[in-house]
């Protein structure tokens, strides 16, 4: 299939983009920045392109180019902590950026299937109950705030112009290539830096009591390739989750189990968020029932894959 990546650079772009290159497709894959370096020899490639999705002009270029059956976008604010400093930007990349994509692929490539990442953060606090896709969207922080208007735009005008759009309502992943500004990474940084005597036996942590509903990256490329499969998808969202809850702490003690370190362990008052609800946990029987999917990978595998990824020298 002609497939066209939007923010291919990203966590879950790379491995989207390794995916789809590995079943066979022809990618088009974009990137903020000037290409990266080629491919190993005797490895397929996406064909890369610099794209702006606040950037009418070339994103309706890439577009064209791509003649896409089945688009990705995956470009925008993909951070809840960055996006607390720059809310106004990470809104209009997220929703001006979409509405932006969209527009491009009803001229250019109308037949097109779009699928559009969201995230759980539109739920606020749901309870402690697993949410469903029927839970009333009532976002509590900038980032969600965004989703939520990402989601808007893409569903009010997919369905305006006739586009065939679907949303994925991600819940955190984990695995290699996420950058540390995310909570996983960001304690195995410190870690490594323990195991290798660069730092003090010290790590500095938020909430560690908080629970969330964390899969593997690989099982989230799955389920998005799974919703762009479906020729006929009964509903346009989709909670991707493994439907268990664990604790910040219990994921923590898995990344100094590999780093082989036991730090003192001290709370950064200003890594604490006011608006973290305590636990996040989903129900993903919708989209279970409509593709089959489910989580094939181990949450702790993630884990591990990430800590092996940040040691060796990729952070």
């Amino acid at each position: 299939m002609n497939t066209l990546i939007t923010g291919a650079e990203g966590f879950v772009g790379g491995h989207l983009v390794a995916a789809l290159l590995d079943r066979g497709d022809r990618v088009t894959a974009t990137r903020l920045q000037a290409a990266p370096e080629e491919a190993p020899a005797g490895r397929p490639a996406p064909e890369w392109r610099v794209v702006d999705v606040l950037d009418v002009t070339t994103v309706r270029r890439a577009v064209e180019a791509a003649e896409p059956e089945v688009v990705f976008h995956l470009a925008g604010f993909s951070s809840g902590a960055r996006a607390r400093g720059r809310a106004a930007e990470a809104l209009r990349t997220n929703a001006e950026g979409t509405l932006n994509v969209l527009d491009a692929v009803a001229d250019a490539a109308p037949g097109c299937r779009v699928v559009v990442p969201g995230s759980a953060d539109v739920y606020g606090d749901p309870g402690p109950d697993p949410v469903d896709e029927n839970a009333p969207v009532a976002p509590r922080s900038p980032y969600g705030v965004s989703k939520a208007a990402q989601e808007l735009v893409a569903l009010t005008l997919g369905a305006a112009v006739g586009l065939d759009v679907r949303v994925a309502r991600l819940f955190p992943m984990t695995g290699p290539g996420q950058a540390d500004v995310f909570v996983v990474p960001g304690f195995c940084r410190q870690a490594a830096a323990i195991a290798t005597r660069r730092s003090e036996p010290l790590i500095e942590v938020g909430n560690l009591e908080v629970e969330r509903d964390f899969i593997h990256v690989g099982d989230g490329v799955d389920a998005l390739l799974a919703l762009a499969s479906l020729a006929s998808p009964p509903h346009r969202i989709y909670n991707v989750c493994s439907g268990e809850g664990i604790a910040i702490r219990t994921v923590l003690s898995w990344i100094l189990a590999e780093a082989g370190i036991d730090p003192e362990i001290r709370v950064d008052r200003a890594r604490l968020r006011p608006d973290d609800p305590p636990r996040v946990v989903g129900s993903a029987g919708r989209l279970r029932s409509a593709t089959g999917w489910t989580c094939r990978r181990e949450v702790r595998e993630g884990v591990r894959e990430t800590y092996s990824w940040v040691a060796a020298g990729h952070q």
